[in-house]
């Protein structure tokens, strides 16, 4: 009994061997996130009393954004729990810990008429937040994400890739390249990765995602007028090449020529080496005096755009 056990454990270390590196982050940053508190949003929005008149959105934390578009309403990448990472069996879970609470719940959320999906990592693809949605919304994807949700009974769940559009509830969606990868762990494969332009009556929306500093959002907004950018700002020491920095995100704002910025991917999870605090504080510095197009800065943060 005990050579097979140890036979056991040699092969469950082979396997594993090629997944040190990935397993040693995750450890470290499980010790990183223990030296930051718990917080509760300062703010909480109020979508029973927004106007189907105007565009208005809501920062949940991470990617998770509520807008109205002109009476659309439209969530992105739903993640609501206390964690997100991999999910095992009687509600253990070993991923990153949220510091700040969503500021709103699944039960809390208005009807929603369309879903963005950006891609399937697990800290914006998260299956549990899913199975608390009510399936009655359309859903867009990147490619070869859908696999994670089609047994939730979704009316219509579109896949696109770069480039390719829908229309849903009115809602004209484009995919936009981003600089960055789809893989949800390190041994799956063909997971896409989006941006999303999402335009209405004449009004469009930037929706980033995650990405490194690229050129695809200016490309894809040209001859547009962009009111709200949504872009991500978080996770990039030393993760450069895969997230962009404050500096460059800025950059990336005043190339594509939108009216506002709301800053995403910050402040909510541990996923780099930077202290929490420090991408929204480079952001505000760079914005010199724009900084008033900075939208929303802390989580449960509502914007209303301005007519």
């Amino acid at each position: 009994m005990w050579l097979y056990l140890l036979l056991g454990l040699l092969l469950l270390l082979v396997a594993l061997y090629p997944l040190q590196g990935w397993i040693a982050y995750l450890v470290q940053q499980r010790r990183r996130e223990q030296g930051f508190t718990v917080t509760q949003p300062r703010h909480r929005p109020t979508p029973g009393h927004w106007s189907n008149d105007q565009i208005t959105v809501a920062w949940l934390g991470h990617a998770t954004l509520l807008i109205n578009f002109h009476g659309v309403n439209i969530l992105t990448d739903p993640v609501f729990g206390a964690s997100v990472g991999v999910h095992l069996p009687f509600g253990v879970s070993f991923g990153p810990r949220r510091m700040v609470r969503c500021a709103l719940s699944p039960a809390e959320l208005p009807r929603l008429d369309l879903i963005l999906q950006s891609h399937a990592h697990l800290d914006h693809l998260d299956t549990r937040s899913w199975r608390q949605l009510r399936p009655e919304s359309a859903v867009v994807m990147a490619t070869g994400n859908a696999r994670y949700i089609r047994h939730l009974g979704f009316p219509v769940v579109t896949e696109l890739d770069w480039g390719q559009s829908t229309t849903v509830a009115g809602v004209k969606v484009t995919a936009v390249p981003v600089k960055h990868w789809g893989e949800r762990f390190p041994w799956s494969r063909r997971h896409g990765y989006n941006a999303y332009l999402i335009e209405r009556a004449g009004a469009a929306i930037l929706f980033g995602g995650d990405t490194a500093h690229t050129n695809s959002f200016a490309e894809a907004c040209a001859g547009r007028r962009v009111q709200l950018a949504i872009l991500p700002i978080g996770g990039y020491q030393p993760y450069i090449r895969s997230h962009a920095s404050p500096e460059q995100t800025w950059q990336m704002f005043r190339d594509l020529g939108a009216d506002y910025l709301v800053p995403i991917h910050h402040s909510t999870f541990v996923l780099s080496h930077e202290p929490p605090g420090e991408p929204l504080e480079r952001l505000l510095t760079v914005a010199g005096a724009d900084v008033a197009r900075v939208a929303i800065r802390q989580v449960g943060e509502t914007f209303v755009v301005p007519a």
